[in-house]
């Protein structure tokens, strides 16, 4: 009896405000590592794009993963005199002294619009993981509409659902930072689904956890705990949920969460910033929407540890820590 052929890797990009809140840390990691997913490349968004695409391929060569392209995108909000999402923080807890610029690509939109394309192209439509604004994918729509039609789906760590109607719509940050392009994505009709506050809240991961990654003792090990650390110290707390693995989790583990399809707006006159109104379909109605409404938060943790331990075990012996 022959064995079963082996299941396709699925192409996805990764497109995120790393450096800021540790999650996006985790969730390169997880996007990298899966033997689910084969990642593209990974994008960088929001205020100093230069700093957040040295830290990905910091953590990426440390993978063992140097050939992952990583692109430099959009870093002012295409909403009027939007500047949130820069804590000031970025980049301590990690070195970044051996990744020039030199290493980094430019113009996330443009290449974000050639990979949809040649996905599609391959009969491989690609997913697109969005873990911070949503600026180099409305970019990349209002210049190469044709090409991101070609996007399978979008899974995005944004909003926060409490319910129908604008007495329950909230605010989230994600959005916030941008919400004119989070508008944009929403009308452009590519199928949506977005993972908000209202399920990410429930991952969190405490400092003892992150101590039984610092014992690993190697240079990954030391630099994303030293970024984890860096964030316990910046939120003055000592545990931080993990929102954004949970986005990139749910694009080969669906079972993690239940989603609804909804009727999506972004609010630019509410009193959050970031607030996305949803409505129910009526019965006649299409949409490409969905929110999530539950999680299994200890299947999602893990799996989250699972990949983490067997990423850490695998760079003790590329890069042990540095003395």
């Amino acid at each position: 009896m022959s064995a079963n052929p082996p299941a396709k890797r699925q192409p996805v990009v990764l497109d995120t405000d790393i450096g800021t809140d540790i999650d996006d840390a985790y969730a390169l990691l997880l996007a990298a590592v899966s033997p689910e997913l084969r990642l593209l490349g990974v994008l960088t968004v929001n205020h100093d794009v230069t700093l957040r695409a040295r830290i990905a391929r910091k953590l990426l060569n440390l993978l063992g993963l140097p050939h992952i392209p990583v692109i430099r995108g959009v870093g002012p909000s295409l909403t009027p005199d939007e500047t949130r999402g820069w804590g000031g923080h970025e980049g301590r807890g990690i070195s970044l002294n051996d990744i020039p610029d030199s290493d980094l690509g430019e113009d996330a939109p443009g290449w974000l619009a050639r990979a949809a394309q040649e996905a599609f192209d391959r009969g491989e439509p690609l997913t697109l993981l969005t873990i911070g604004a949503l600026t180099n994918v409305a970019v990349a729509l209002e210049r190469e509409p044709e090409k991101m039609s070609r996007i399978g789906r979008i899974v995005s760590m944004a909003s926060n659902f409490q319910g129908y109607g604008e007495e329950n719509a909230r605010g989230e940050h994600n959005v916030a930072c941008d919400p004119i392009a989070m508008e944009r994505v929403i009308q452009s009709g590519i199928p949506l689904t977005l993972v908000g506050l209202n399920v990410t809240s429930q991952t969190v991961m405490r400092r003892a956890q992150v101590d039984e990654i610092a014992a690993h003792k190697n240079l990954l090990a030391q630099y994303l705990t030293g970024m984890h650390y860096e964030w316990f110290r910046f939120i003055q707390r000592d545990h931080s949920p993990m929102h954004d693995g949970l986005a990139v989790a749910f694009a080969f583990r669906p079972d993690l969460l239940e989603t609804v399809p909804v009727v999506a707006r972004v609010d630019l006159q509410a009193k959050e910033p970031g607030t996305i109104v949803y409505n129910p379909p009526l019965p006649d109605q299409v949409t490409r929407c969905r929110i999530a409404t539950a999680v299994n938060a200890d299947a999602y943790h893990i799996l989250l540890r699972e990949r983490t331990i067997q990423a850490l075990f695998a760079a003790s012996h590329r890069h042990p820590s540095e003395p």
